[in-house]
């Protein structure tokens, strides 16, 4: 990476990365099934298959561990570090705990809670005054 990208923009980056595949998963989730006849005759049938999802669902959580983890250190807001624990549960809650009825519900609320609290973060991060003046201070 340029060194004059600043931390700043890199969780902005992190951010918006980890939200783009929060939305990914929770599209894969609740659309792709409704494809199921479709998806095989335009040679995407790969997309139904479980690991598709699962490496969607660990790829957001790990994304969102970093990036909420980073998010908190900077700015201590206890909030956001609750939509990442808000989210993996419902996640958790929907992938073991729950008959598959309530699967794909639980499932997607989650990724688009964790898809939520990136935008929060990305969100406290443009309006820190600490994390502007860095940012002011590496591009000088």
């Amino acid at each position: 990476m340029d060194e004059n990208i600043s931390a700043v923009e890199r969780q902005s980056w992190v951010d918006s990365f980890g939200a783009t595949l929060s939305i990914a998963c929770a599209i894969q989730c609740s659309i792709f099934p409704l494809l199921i006849g479709v998806l095989p005759l335009v040679g995407l049938e790969f997309l139904l298959n479980q690991h598709v999802e699962t490496f969607f669902l660990v790829t957001a959580i790990v994304v969102g561990i970093g990036s909420f983890a980073q998010g908190f250190r900077a700015h201590r807001r206890m909030y956001v570090l609750l939509f990442l624990a808000g989210a993996m549960t419902l996640i958790f809650i929907g992938r073991q705990l729950v008959d598959q009825e309530f699967e794909l519900p639980l499932v997607v609320s989650g990724s688009l809670v964790l898809a939520t609290g990136h935008f929060v973060n990305r969100r406290l991060c443009h309006l820190c005054v600490e994390c502007n003046s860095k940012r002011a201070a590496e591009i000088d």
